[in-house]
């Protein structure tokens, strides 16, 4: 479905795809750096807009133009255009626009679900370069990283 996003105070078209509950996909050519926030406007099919806000959670950027290329976004707020459309595809969607709405499956004695994998811990690096924070696997901060917006060399907190 056609989409707009706002990232930095500009305005990109879009595409959105792989549409669930708590994200989408969104295909684009300047898929941001993980940990950015967007704001985004989807072009219903009954010609509504949708409006959410998200997090870049992945970035994919292929040599050339491709369907591939994007961003995986988290969503972190959701219009109720949003979820009565996820409603058409998933009747078990709450209507409570908030994500923090996802069932808690932190119990004592319960397990997450199989297809919801533990999150891993990170850590924010920032850039001595240009400033940028830089979010790094805390079990991957010692194999040295770059910055993810100038590529300068990281280092972790001390």
């Amino acid at each position: 479905m056609e989409t707009e996003f706002i990232a930095d105070g500009k305005h990109y078209r879009a595409i959105a795809s792989n549409f669930s509950r708590y994200g989408l996909f969104v295909r684009t050519n300047r898929a941001l750096v993980p940990g950015a926030e967007l704001d985004i406007v989807i072009h219903l099919p009954n010609g509504s807009n949708a409006q959410v806000k998200g997090l870049v959670r992945c970035s994919i950027k292929t040599p050339a133009i491709s369907p591939k290329s994007g961003m995986g976004v988290e969503l972190i707020s959701r219009d109720n255009n949003y979820i009565n459309f996820i409603k058409d595809f998933d009747p078990s969607e709450t209507d409570d626009p908030s994500p923090a709405a996802a069932p808690d499956s932190s119990h004592a004695g319960h397990s997450p679900e199989p297809d919801h994998p533990a999150t891993p811990e990170f850590v924010i690096v920032a850039c001595k370069e240009c400033g940028v924070k830089n979010k790094v696997r805390s079990e991957r901060l010692s194999r040295g990283h770059t910055c993810g917006k100038c590529g300068s060399l990281i280092s972790p907190p001390l």
